[in-house]
Formats: C-alpha cells, structure tokens, sequence
C-alpha cells in the first residue's frame, strides 16, 4: 500500500537530516507508559526557548517544568485555548505567568485543538513533542492517548515553530 503524500512527506522531513546525523523518533502510550515524565525531562533539558500550544492543560507536573526553565533563562511561551480558559481547563496560567512564562489566549477558532511542544528550536538539537497527549493527568491515567518526540531535524522543528508563531501572534496575553 502506497503512503499519502502528506505522510510520505513527514517521513522525508524527519528522514532528511539523517545525511548529517540522525533523526530520533520516540512514541509513548497511555496509560501505560510515562508520557508525563518524558515531557518533563524535554523540558527540564531545554537551554533556549520552549513553545508549547495546548487545548487543555492541567498537568502541575509540566507547569512547574515550564516554571523552572523560565527561572532558568530559557525563553518559555504557552498558547493555550481561550474557552477552555474561561471553562477551568487552564488552571496553572496563572502560576505559569508568575513564574515568568509567557501566556497567550488563542480565540480565533471554534477549538485551538494543538497539542504540540517545540523545545529549542532554531538550534542543533530541536525536539519536537506531538500527539492525542493533553497535558492533562487524565491523559497520562486515564485516556488511550500518545505522544511523539521528534528530535534532531531543524526544518521540521522550524516549521512546528512557525506554526506556533502564527497563533500566537493572533492571541491575546494573559497578563
């Protein structure tokens, strides 16, 4: 059976950079494996910026790793849905904002459905963390739900990253 060019061509993207090194490819599966942890760690390795979009986001956990990569430096900015905000599907925005993160509200779309974190992208070493997995605990106990880790292609870490940009410059700030 032939791929989808869309696919075909995701295959490539990751593949490409494999002249120059080797593109990593990680997959975890909840419950069951330790989709949380594998997060925390990305995060608490990055040295230069972390982007996370996200739909729900409820997971202490990974808010207190964006909070010690901002204390640390490193350039951390959430976009996260506005309805989800206002409905209590964000309760660590505020802990994140004063903790130096960089909080955006995105409302431009029935649902901003992202689940995507791009952790220093615009270097050597870009991971690129997708999937179903909401940063949610449910996701990680109680929910069938995956997440991918793509590390090592600085071109797909780019284009994940202007992805982030283009929502973020169409939200507003929590402030």
């Amino acid at each position: 059976m032939k791929p989808a060019a869309p696919l075909a061509a995701l295959l490539l993207a990751v593949a490409a950079p494999a002249a120059a090194g080797t593109a990593r490819v990680q997959a975890w599966f909840t419950p069951g494996d330790d989709a949380t942890g594998a997060i925390v760690a990305r995060l608490d390795a990055a040295r230069d910026s972390v982007r996370l979009a996200a739909y729900l986001f409820t997971d202490r956990r990974i808010a207190a790793a964006l909070a010690r990569a901002a204390r640390r430096g490193v350039a951390v900015d959430v976009v996260a849905d506005a309805r989800q905000f206002e409905t209590g599907g964000f309760p660590v925005a505020g802990r994140l904002a004063r903790a130096g993160v960089r909080v955006w509200l995105q409302g431009e779309y029935a649902a901003f459905h992202d689940k995507v974190i791009v952790i220093d992208a615009g270097t050597d070493t870009p991971v690129v963390l997708t999937g179903s997995f909401n940063f949610t605990p449910s996701a990680q106990s109680r929910n069938a739900e995956n997440l991918v880790a793509l590390a090592g292609s600085p071109a797909l870490a780019a284009r994940f990253a202007a992805d982030f940009e283009r929502h973020r410059a169409g939200a507003a700030r929590l402030q």
